[in-house]
């Protein structure tokens, strides 16, 4: 049986667990989503060089970036309410309401996050446009 006393650090361990991960993930995204651009502005390049017009896919691929829907932001502040409603139903005394608030945002948070991705705001293309 775990004592009391160790309640408070697993919660810490486990958000700080959820948050690194997150900051990892993102910035491997980001790494990815550079390279990606890097390549197809070579592709570009390499093409005007050679007296061709470049590809209108990689025009397009160009313009995709930054319209993925939030799915991961969905899973860390899912991740980090859990953890504090966890911290909020172990505190004791005044720490519970600071818990609650923590807890409270981190769920407004991830359920503002996850009707973004469901909706995936600026997802719309030109067959949408049509129609």
């Amino acid at each position: 049986m775990i004592s009391a006393g160790w309640d408070p650090w697993m919660v810490t361990f486990f958000i700080f667990g959820a948050v690194t991960i997150s900051m990892i993930s993102a910035g491997w995204a980001q790494w990815l989503e550079h390279h990606r651009r890097k390549q197809a502005m070579e592709v570009i390049k390499a093409a005007i060089e050679a007296g061709r017009e470049p590809p209108q896919i990689v025009y397009d691929q160009l313009g995709q970036g930054g319209q993925k829907p939030p799915w991961s932001e969905v899973v860390v502040f899912t991740a980090l309410g859990f953890g504090f409603w966890i911290a909020f139903a172990n505190a004791e005394g005044e720490s519970r309401v600071a818990f609650l608030v923590v807890a409270a945002t981190m769920t407004v948070t991830a359920l503002g996050c996850l009707a973004l991705a469901i909706m995936r705001p600026g997802s719309r293309g030109k067959d949408d446009e049509s129609a």
